[in-house]
């Protein structure tokens, strides 16, 4: 939904200002109390406490945060890899009933080469038609949460889809794909942008949500035919640079470290020769 999600900053600021007029507003997020936090696993805390297995926060959950432009499975956004959301008033109490179009990981679309300026999303990630249409891949602007808030005021944003009706359980949504990276994707509710805690009892701020992708080079420009169709595809440039950079140190090692162990390695290389040729039509629609 693009044209919800085209808030300019002069009218959040409008509601920030009429959020602090009236600081236990009901229904108004307030940021100092509201967050998110990185989990995977299959618990969902907010309905059923100790009957599932635990579920994994913080860096055991983050390592599953890669993603296959193709949204594919297998090792991209497995293990329910998700955001937990807490949607908080001024008081400290759960906001209910905030719909889960309301509550989004932002995206511009593509770059600013492109053409996609003047947005608040996350400006290189790459998810849309204009350069990558052959195969067709989906305009995203908006990864929204899996359903909206219980009266905790808590819900999840499970990153490759999820089923609505069951805590915690993916359900792959064949729109939901996008090529790159961003050093920050930001969390929106209700046009307000929540900070992250890496664990639920960290502090504000202690987690910025970034998704690796096994498409990490290339469709970030805006020259005609050049940058047509590699923005959202494992491509050879792709595969390249993991094969030779094994045992490497550089700026882009973090992005390239698939598993999270801390160096680029051949578990990497075996991660990314399984998602090889991957777009948004291969290996399924």
């Amino acid at each position: 939904m693009p044209e919800k999600w085209k808030v300019s900053l002069v009218a959040i600021a409008a509601v920030a200002l009429l959020a602090a007029a009236t600081p236990a507003r009901a229904g108004v997020p307030d940021i100092s109390k509201s967050f998110y936090v990185p989990e995977a696993g299959p618990n969902d805390e907010d309905e059923a406490p100790g009957i599932l297995a635990p579920h994994l926060e913080g860096t055991e959950a983050t390592k599953f945060f890669r993603m296959c432009p193709n949204n594919d499975g297998g090792a991209s956004l497995f293990n329910n890899s998700r955001l937990k959301v807490v949607v908080l008033d001024s008081n400290g109490n759960g906001i209910g009933n905030v719909a889960a179009a309301d509550i989004c990981v932002l995206f511009n679309g593509g770059t600013a080469a492109q053409g996609f300026v003047g947005g608040i999303g996350a400006d290189s990630i790459i998810a849309n038609s204009a350069y990558n249409f052959t195969p067709l891949c989906p305009d995203v602007r908006c990864i929204t949460a899996d359903r909206a808030t219980r009266p905790s005021g808590v819900t999840f944003i499970t990153f490759a889809g999820a089923d609505p009706n069951a805590a915690g359980v993916t359900r792959r949504d064949p729109n939901r794909k996008w090529g790159h990276y961003d050093s920050e994707l930001s969390v929106y509710v209700l046009g307000f942008k929540l900070s992250g805690k890496i664990t639920t009892g960290a502090a504000h701020g202690t987690y910025v949500l970034r998704i690796k992708n096994f498409d990490s080079t290339g469709g970030l420009l805006g020259s005609h035919p050049s940058d047509d169709n590699v923005g959202e595809w494992v491509d050879p440039g792709d595969f390249n640079v993991i094969a030779n950079g094994i045992g490497s140190s550089n700026v882009f090692s973090y992005w390239r470290d698939f598993d999270s162990d801390g160096d680029v390695g051949p578990s990497d290389f075996n991660i990314i020769t399984a998602h090889a040729t991957h777009n948004c039509d291969t290996p399924i629609p």
